[in-house]
């Protein structure tokens, strides 16, 4: 059974089928499939602003939201989640690993391919992952400047639980974006987008040197997808109430950073 789920895990991360399911959903026939995929997946009617005004399933699945829906947490030294989501895992890291599921451990160098990666050892991290329901929005957890930005290129094996106890070390195989951040105290933290199935782009909108406010939009996904939130050392203190498996909104308060 372990062989035969690899097998198709294998066979649907394969560019060819990536890029007709690319294809597909960007048609304008796709757009007949919008009804169903709310049905399917749940999705939240009441936070669909313009329901009739999509012209693909991809449009919509990038669709923004009413910004009071999603209230920024209030106070300076407030880290909000930069995303709906599922918390998969969180912890602190530990020899230079982390763990981000199914103990799954993954080498902190390989997964941000950033050299100076000595500042995270110890630091606290989360795993959010993002359903095909969920608001696929990316905004800022904290007000910072952008100094390091990288695309990684790779594999697109899904990251729902198929994908994640089937193969081996996918967070650092995937198609993937690192940003480093640094907060005005001199703090850094970093935000992972993982590519997965479907997901034919991961947009990033800033550029490396500009200073971002806590909330402001950064990017976005086409399908579903992962964030990895780390921390450099001693820098982030989380919410006692976060936990494995928890959903939390975009805005919602999960810690706190040091700010002096």
């Amino acid at each position: 059974m372990k062989l035969l789920k690899k097998a198709v895990v294998h066979s649907i991360s394969r560019k060819s089928f990536g890029k007709a399911f690319d294809i597909a959903c960007g048609s304008r026939f796709s757009k007949l499939f919008i009804k169903p995929y709310i049905r399917l997946y749940k999705v939240n009617r009441d936070e669909i602003r313009h329901p009739s005004q999509y012209k693909s399933l991809a449009d919509f699945f990038v669709r923004d939201i009413c910004p009071t829906l999603r209230p920024i947490a209030p106070g300076e030294d407030v880290v909000i989640s930069p995303v709906d989501g599922k918390i998969v895992d969180l912890g602190f890291a530990k020899e230079h690993k982390i763990i981000l599921a199914k103990n799954n451990t993954y080498s902190i160098p390989e997964l941000l391919s950033y050299e100076d990666v000595e500042a995270f050892q110890d630091g606290y991290y989360l795993n959010i992952y993002l359903s095909p329901r969920n608001y696929h929005r990316i905004h800022m957890p904290f007000s910072a400047r952008a100094i390091k930005h990288r695309y990684i290129p790779g594999k697109v094996f899904p990251v729902n639980n198929l994908g994640v106890s089937t193969i081996k070390d996918l967070f650092a195989k995937n198609r993937r974006t690192c940003t480093v951040f640094e907060t005005a105290a001199g703090c850094k933290f970093a935000l992972i987008k993982v590519g997965a199935l479907g997901v034919g782009k991961i947009v990033s909108s800033f550029q490396v040197g500009q200073e971002i406010t806590k909330g402001a939009e950064i990017g976005r996904f086409e399908f579903g997808s992962t964030v990895i939130l780390f921390f450099e050392k001693n820098s982030f203190l989380p919410d006692k109430q976060l936990t494995a498996n928890m959903e939390i909104k975009m805005g919602q308060k999960i810690g706190t950073i040091r700010i002096q």
